[in-house]
């Protein structure tokens, strides 16, 4: 695999406002063999990258469009860079290499599930694109920056489906991703499968997730209500599959809604939680 990443200021050269903070590079078109097709994926370095020999945690982030930049997010970014760029300063530890994946368009909720929808004829792609991050782009991360490899090491996080492909990804390939961070985690629309696939899967003891729901997701109370009580329920079964409650944490967010205003807020404690050992 001959691809190179370069700095994000030779990949837009137009006039937008672009809003990325530190070292972010970008592969113009990473190849994703199993989804016959390629994206765009970023790459943050941390501060001391090219200052030290030190080896970091790595996250993998859905949606990668709305991580560093306003220019390219679908309404808001989630400023990732800018939050770690302060935390570094308040705490080397937490330092970690970002690699953000665009999602793929009108592909996404395709992608992002790996049940399909009959009613709204969306998904059947995520068993694809979940062996595309583990078998190819962290084998290739791994092996071309500093990483610390081992599963406890590398976080998968993202938003609503992008949530939901995460704790999907890492229940299947638990050797691979240790840790998930999902917000407004949602699963209304695949009939219980992400609840039944935990319960037939061989979950790792060490494995950390992380699970909000805002109060105001949407406009529509009922729906609300039942999305608590969908994460409420996805902790509850990731609990008695054998995962130490302690390392289950499933926030509530008075006010939070549906939008990257509400998960920026919430990114710097949850990347805190995260790191934990």
């Amino acid at each position: 695999m001959i691809i190179s990443a370069v700095p994000w200021r030779e990949v837009f050269t137009d006039e937008a406002a672009h809003t990325i903070t530190g070292d972010v590079n970008i592969y113009e078109s990473f190849p994703i063999p199993q989804l016959e097709s390629e994206r765009r994926i970023w790459v943050y370095l941390p501060r001391s990258y090219n200052e030290s020999n030190r080896s970091y945690p790595v996250y993998y982030m859905q949606d990668g469009q709305n991580m560093f930049d306003q220019a390219t997010s679908w309404g808001s970014e989630w400023g990732v860079d800018e939050a770690l760029e302060q935390m570094a300063l308040e705490d080397p530890a937490l330092e970690v290499i970002v690699v953000a994946i665009d999602h793929g368009g009108d592909q996404r909720n395709h992608e992002y599930n790996f049940t399909t929808n009959a009613e709204y004829k969306f998904g059947g792609k995520g068993e694809a694109y979940a062996d595309f991050l583990a078998k190819t782009l962290k084998p290739y991360i791994d092996s071309h920056y500093r990483t610390l490899p081992e599963a406890e090491h590398t976080i998968i996080a993202g938003s609503s489906f992008g949530a939901y492909i995460s704790l999907y990804a890492a229940i299947r390939y638990p050797d691979q991703f240790g840790r998930v961070g999902g917000v407004s985690f949602v699963m209304w629309h695949d009939s219980g499968g992400i609840i039944q696939l935990i319960e037939e899967s061989d979950l790792s003891p060490a494995l950390r997730v992380y699970l909000s729901i805002g109060e105001l997701e949407t406009d529509n109370p009922d729906f609300n209500r039942a999305a608590r009580e969908h994460v409420a329920l996805t902790c509850q079964t990731l609990i008695s599959s054998g995962v130490p409650e302690e390392q289950i944490r499933f926030d509530f967010i008075p006010g939070g809604t549906h939008h990257e205003s509400t998960w920026s807020v919430l990114f710097p404690d949850m990347h805190r939680w995260l790191l934990q050992p």
